[in-house]
Formats: C-alpha cells, sequence, structure tokens
C-alpha cells in the first residue's frame, strides 16, 4: 500500500524546496519517489496560494465592513447639527406644513408633512434613516455611552422643536390681534390683508435674530414704510400687508406687534432650549469623534461572526 503523506509533511517539502533542496534530495532524505516529492509540493503550494486569497478575501471584507460602520457614523455626525436661528417648524406659505393650516395645532403633537409622515427638522432620525448598517453599529457598541448622548441630544432637539413652533404659533396670534387682520398665503388677497409669508416670516426672523445676536440694534424698523401709494406697508421690496387708506396707522401696530413678540415667554423657552440643544448636541458629537479616533469601530455584530470575527 503506498504510503500517505499529511498536509504538514508536504508543507516542510516545499520550505525544504524553497530554501534551496533539489526535489531528488528531498526523495532521498524521507525515502520517496520524486514524484510523489513533486506532487506533495504543488499541493502544498496551492494550499498556501489558497489561503493567502483566503486571507486577502477575509481582509478585503473586514475593511470594507469597518470602512460602512465608519460611514454611519459620520452620517450621524453630520446629522447632528444646530438649526439655524431663523429656522421654522412650520413653513409661512400655504402648501405642505404650513403654519396657516395648522391653526388648531397642539404644540406638543407630532407634524404631518403632505404624505402623512412625520415632520421633522434637522435631527438625526430625520437625515439618518436606520437600516442594516445602523443596526450592525449598534451591536458593535452596545451599551456604549454614545447611544444614551444621542438619546440625551433627541430629547433636547424635541424640546427646542416644540418651543420654536410655539413661538411661531404666538407671532401669528400676536400679528392677527395688533392688526386686526388675518394672515393670508397670497398678496393678492382681498384688503385689508396680512400677508403670511412676509409678515410673519419677517417677524419671526427678526425676534431670534435679535434672540440669537444677529440683529444687534432696531434698524428693521426704520425699514418698514408705507409705499407711495399709501395702501401697502413694505419692509425693502417685499409687500407686508395691503390696507387701502389705512396704511399708515397699521405699520405702527404692526411695528409694535413685532416689538411685542420679541419679549415673550416663548422666545426665552426657545433661547433656553437651544442652550440645552447645544450642550447635548457638543456631548453626543464628541462620543462620536472619540469612536472615529481609533480608526475602527470596536467590538463585533453578526456579519463579524459570520467572518469568523
Amino acid at each position: 500500500m503506498p504510503r500517505k503523506f499529511s498536509t504538514v509533511d508536504k508543507k516542510e517539502w516545499l520550505e525544504k524546496y524553497e530554501s534551496g533542496k533539489s526535489e531528488a534530495s528531498i526523495a532521498s532524505g524521507t525515502r520517496c519517489d520524486i514524484r510523489t516529492i513533486r506532487r506533495g509540493i504543488e499541493e502544498a503550494r496551492r494550499e498556501r496560494d489558497a489561503q493567502a486569497a483566503r486571507v486577502e478575501v477575509l481582509k478585503h471584507a473586514v475593511l470594507k465592513h469597518q470602512e460602512r460602520l465608519l460611514q454611519k457614523l459620520e452620517e450621524i455626525l453630520s446629522a447632528l447639527a444646530l438649526p439655524a436661528y431663523d429656522w421654522a417648524v412650520l413653513s409661512w406659505y400655504q402648501t405642505g406644513a404650513s403654519i396657516l393650516t395648522e391653526a388648531n395645532l397642539d404644540v406638543e403633537d407630532p407634524l404631518k408633512d403632505e404624505d402623512g409622515d412625520d415632520l421633522k427638522g434637522p435631527g438625526v432620525r430625520a437625515d439618518v434613516a436606520e437600516d442594516m448598517v445602523d443596526y450592525m453599529l449598534k451591536q458593535h457598541l452596545r451599551g456604549d455611552k454614545l447611544w444614551k448622548l444621542i438619546a440625551r441630544r433627541e430629547r433636547a432637539y424635541a424640546s427646542h422643536r416644540s418651543a420654536r413652533l410655539a413661538l411661531q404659533c404666538k407671532v401669528v396670534k400676536l400679528l392677527e390681534a395688533r392688526t386686526g387682520c388675518d394672515l393670508e398665503a397670497r398678496g393678492d388677497a382681498q384688503p385689508p390683508s396680512l400677508c403670511s409669508y412676509t409678515a410673519g416670516e419677517l417677524c419671526y426672523r427678526i425676534v431670534l435674530g435679535r434672540a440669537f445676536g444677529e440683529y444687534t440694534n432696531d434698524s428693521w424698523q426704520d425699514e418698514i414704510v408705507v409705499d407711495m401709494s399709501g395702501d401697502h406697508v413694505v419692509y425693502r421690496n417685499s409687500i407686508l400687508a395691503h390696507v387701502p387708506g389705512k396704511a399708515g396707522e397699521f405699520r405702527e401696530n404692526l411695528v409694535n406687534a413685532f416689538r411685542e413678540a420679541q419679549v415673550t415667554v416663548e422666545v426665552t423657552r426657545v433661547q433656553n432650549t437651544y442652550e440645552d440643544l447645544a450642550t447635548a448636541t457638543l456631548g453626543a458629537r464628541r462620543a462620536i469623534e472619540e469612536v472615529k479616533q481609533l480608526g475602527l469601530v470596536p467590538g463585533a455584530c453578526n456579519v463579524c461572526r459570520r467572518l469568523g470575527m
């Protein structure tokens, strides 16, 4: 019966051959037929090459897996942004989720867009949908403080969003109460009319501009004037209101409404919740940056286990 040689034997033959020994010398030392040695060396070489290829494939798979995880972290980091000072939860126009169509809105209720989906601003869930990579990332970082910090940031974001919505509603009520006109979506509405997308938006922006230091004086009120026809109150080139014969009086009431809106409790709440949001956002961003500094995401997931890691 022909002798059988193990994989270890064939590997030793290959090592001897590559170190300079001839096939004949190896055959003589092992008392084997040279054809057996030649065949064993070739088998050992193929097995070594196959093993190297498997290692390379595994290495590539692990690198791609880590790249996806790090990219997901980068997406979450990018989504952890603070809103612009004049960010409005609802549009001042008629279409979409509009302040005009949400007159009876409870500011604590979730808003819906035109498709009936929850309306969200610049928050994590708005920009980064939970997918398989997100699921794998959570497996890798199971129990990590990062998730608590992100959850804290989401709560702070929800409170700030609610505060901004309440301020928008307050602006609407003040403008309508002080001018005696309802906000209208179109500038061609029957007079007397107050334009939502100019007057409402401008008041909201000025109020928040003063609160966040974007406006350092009251020069804005000098730019709210009555036009040459005497029928319109305008700001720069935008019509704020169409009030034939009463534009002068209306302008004063409008400016007073703008001033009153600046000192409401709703503005204070926007400022306070913004500070909370900024602090929570910074904490969550730092936690993500800590992981990114490693150059890889520690831990393991189901994919890692399938790769034998």
